[in-house]
């Protein structure tokens, strides 16, 4: 178990938008191939859902959100906090178990990896905006759709839950640095 201290200790209200670190949330990276039916049909009966195929796609049940990182790669995310005292997740157990140990696939907790910033309020994507390449207006970027890009320099994983509600995942040696950014750019708007 990691005993981290979360690198983001506070909160900030700016015009109709506010930002808050999300934290203690379990997050476990998933790999495997598609084409392989064994995987597919182990890890969609464990997580009791479909593994979402095409680029920009989730997938959400009601204690776990499974995220399209790439066409071999899924971010699992706990939608509840999870206790601090541990980072043994009884699904990242169970997954290993029966997807690494059985060489179908692979499976890492990456909890301690990434930090979460919840972004709420209107004017959200104006203000990534301003520090990022992605084009946050395009049809693919609906509700509950994510995508992986660069927000000031940074590489970034974006969860548009809705118009007004965005976790955004940065690896935790970068959190203080886009935290204040986010927090710099947000007051011009």
């Amino acid at each position: 178990m990691l005993n981290f201290t979360s690198p983001i200790t506070e909160s900030h209200t700016y015009n109709n938008f506010s930002m808050k670190e999300k934290t203690p949330v379990a997050k476990i990276n998933l790999r495997g191939d598609l084409e392989n039916k064994d995987f597919v049909s182990k890890a969609g009966k464990i997580l009791g859902m479909i593994l979402p195929k095409e680029a920009f796609s989730t997938s959400t049940k009601e204690k776990i959100t499974c995220m399209w990182l790439g066409p071999n790669e899924w971010l699992l995310v706990s939608n509840d906090t999870v206790t601090k005292e541990s980072n043994d997740y009884e699904l990242e157990q169970i997954l290993f178990n029966d997807i690494s140990k059985t060489d179908l696939g692979s499976v890492t907790n990456v909890s301690d990896h990434y930090t979460i910033f919840n972004l709420a309020g209107s004017n959200i994507f104006e203000i990534l905006s301003k520090g990022c390449p992605f084009d946050f207006n395009s049809k693919n970027f609906g509700d509950n759709k994510v995508v992986q890009t660069i927000l000031n320099h940074v590489d970034v994983t974006i969860h548009r839950k809705t118009n007004e509600n965005v976790d955004l995942y940065v690896r935790r040696s970068f959190a203080d640095h886009l935290w204040a950014w986010i927090k710099d750019s947000a007051r011009f708007i």
